[in-house]
């Protein structure tokens, strides 16, 4: 736990998040507007030019190619109202470490550069098996929301989804729900309990049961790489590795390959839990951030191998 004082304890959690909400809402329903407008304006032409005044009949004429026409530009609505967000989140992650400054919090050692190779390899083998493992799972109960979020989200251009879902999103969510909710729960509380809350936080924020289950584990493992590698970008570097990933493997079609043969994804599924499973040892094994207080020879309490 760091300890900086705030006046209060419901605010500096509920505020920055509503407001992170909050500026995503505005953003995507402005774009909305934006895109559906002209939809709108010839459905009410083409009735005026048919002698039609039923303003529900316009609607429902202009409603199919309107919402026809926001899910095709639904990646880069997400793009920009997460660029929006990034104000609000640069400012408050700036000023919150300000605060550990001014409160004489040292800022600890952090993890060599040369260590991260650990989160990229543990990025791309734990990618391929969650998403062969769901994919296993959809055979038993089938997620019919999370096959419409994935055929939306993968029907943009392959550039805009590496740009979008794989460096902006990412961004965005870290500094929000790592950079600024984690790093506000450890101001009094310890770390197990500051990253279930912010998992938990984090998995609500998407709509369907697949993606809030893979979310909160993931975000189980980005609040641990951050405590660990005493860095945000111990955190963002895997999100951005997980999410970029994703987008190449499946417009390469090594999904596609994968799912032709039950026994080459189950292979899929236990090798890149393996990698992960020796990958997160050797995460363990490395020397954690040590505080003032903390004896030489106490064992890192994140380490369950010592």
């Amino acid at each position: 736990m760091n300890q900086v004082r705030r006046k209060s304890s419901f605010w500096r959690l509920a505020g920055p998040l509503l407001a992170y909400l909050g500026i995503q809402w505005v953003v995507q329903t402005l774009a909305q507007t934006v895109i559906s407008f002209p939809y709108i304006m010839r459905a009410y032409m083409d009735a005026i030019q048919s002698g039609t005044r039923d303003l529900s009949e316009i609607y429902m004429n202009a409603l199919e190619p309107a919402v026809e026409a926001m899910l095709k530009y639904q990646v880069e609505i997400m793009g920009i109202s997460s660029l929006c967000t990034l104000v609000l989140t640069g400012i408050l992650f700036g000023r919150d470490r300000k605060k550990e400054k001014a409160a004489g919090i040292a800022p600890g050692k952090k993890a060599p550069l040369y260590s991260y190779w650990k989160i990229l390899l543990f990025g791309i083998a734990g990618c391929i098996a969650a998403t062969c493992l769901m994919v296993m799972a959809q055979a038993a109960f089938s997620d019919a929301q999370y096959e419409q979020t994935a055929q939306v989200m993968y029907s943009a251009g392959f550039p805009m989804q590496i740009l979008v879902l794989g460096i902006v999103v990412p961004v965005a969510e870290e500094l929000m729900f790592r950079g600024i909710l984690f790093k506000r729960f450890r101001e009094t509380q310890g770390f197990w309990y500051s990253a279930l809350c912010s998992s938990l936080l984090f998995c609500l924020m998407h709509t369907n049961m697949t993606q809030m289950i893979y979310t909160f584990l993931l975000g189980l493992m980005l609040s641990y790489l951050y405590e660990k590698y005493n860095s945000f970008r111990a955190p963002l570097f895997l999100h951005i590795v997980v999410n970029c990933a994703s987008v190449i493997f499946t417009a390469a079609g090594v999904f596609t390959w994968l799912g032709t043969d039950p026994m080459r994804m189950a292979g899929a599924s236990i090798g890149g839990a393996f990698i992960c499973s020796a990958v997160f040892v050797l995460i363990q094994r490395m020397e954690g951030p040590k505080e003032k207080e903390t004896p030489p020879d106490k064992p890192d309490p994140l380490d369950m191998f010592r």
